[in-house]
């Protein structure tokens, strides 16, 4: 399978080893990069324009950079045919962006992919929908300074918090976008389950929190059902966990798998 990556950060590192590994399987023709990326975190080049990206005719284009590359880039890309496959979900929070995305790939086929990120359970929460969901709520608990830099935290002292504080509750819509580069998540379990006006999130800062947990509570005619994950903060980047780039992974084994989980 031929990839095309948009991004050169600590998701496009993990994706980039990966397919690294697999030569029989994978070859990444370039990545997407900012003006300022100037060394590749993978064995490909550095490209600065979709047609260029382009050129190498992925099959796939993997987004990994951030809901503004989801906007900017990916409707021209499926107009090609290509799929892609989003790991920054929090960009379908914008109905204009999910709407463009939708049409895009109609237009020629595509496909739109969208990893479980840094959660799990996602896949019984897509089941049970089937039948009807009574409620999902998402609790997400990170150090303080893992959210900054966020719009929602404006005018919140993070380093000053040292105690549990809730520092946002509301919708997965208004939690994405308030929180893009690290509640990808509230999209992701919105989209799987009631929708993103639907969907309840909670998001705590934690100083006792070492990793980035999260958990669900879904109820429904299926039962009632509670996951949580304590992921470890990816390495080279603590707003996000190392489990998103790894979920990218494996979406990508279960794109040439024979045998699919």
């Amino acid at each position: 399978m031929k990839l095309g990556l948009i991004g050169n950060g600590a998701i496009a590192r993990v994706v980039a080893k990966h397919c690294a590994s697999h030569p029989d399987r994978f070859e990444i023709t370039a990545a997407l990069g900012l003006p300022d990326d100037v060394d590749s975190v993978g064995a490909y080049p550095i490209v600065r324009r979709v047609s260029e990206l382009m050129s190498g005719a992925p099959e796939l284009v993997v987004e990994c950079a951030s809901q503004e590359a989801v906007s900017e880039h990916l409707p021209a890309i499926l107009r090609t045919g290509c799929d892609v496959m989003v790991i920054s979900v929090g960009a379908l929070a914008d109905d204009s962006v999910r709407a463009a995305l939708e049409a895009a790939a109609a237009d020629d086929g595509a496909k739109v992919y969208i990893p479980a990120g840094a959660l799990a359970g996602l896949d019984a929460i897509s089941a049970a929908m089937t039948d009807g969901l009574d409620s999902v709520t998402l609790r997400t608990r990170k150090p303080p300074l893992s959210w900054s830099g966020a719009p929602g935290v404006e005018g919140i002292d993070l380093a000053a918090i040292t105690s549990p504080q809730v520092i946002f509750s509301g919708t997965s819509r208004q939690a994405a976008l308030a929180f893009p580069k690290n509640a990808n998540v509230a999209a992701a379990v919105a989209l799987a389950g009631l929708g993103m006006d639907e969907t309840q999130v909670e998001l705590i800062a934690d100083p006792k929190a070492t990793r980035n947990n999260h958990a669900i509570e879904a109820s429904g005619p299926f039962g009632h059902l509670k996951i949580e994950v304590e992921a470890e903060p990816s390495p080279d980047n603590p707003k996000s966990s190392h489990l998103a780039a790894l979920s990218i992974v494996r979406g990508l084994d279960r794109l040439t798998e024979v045998l699919v989980l």
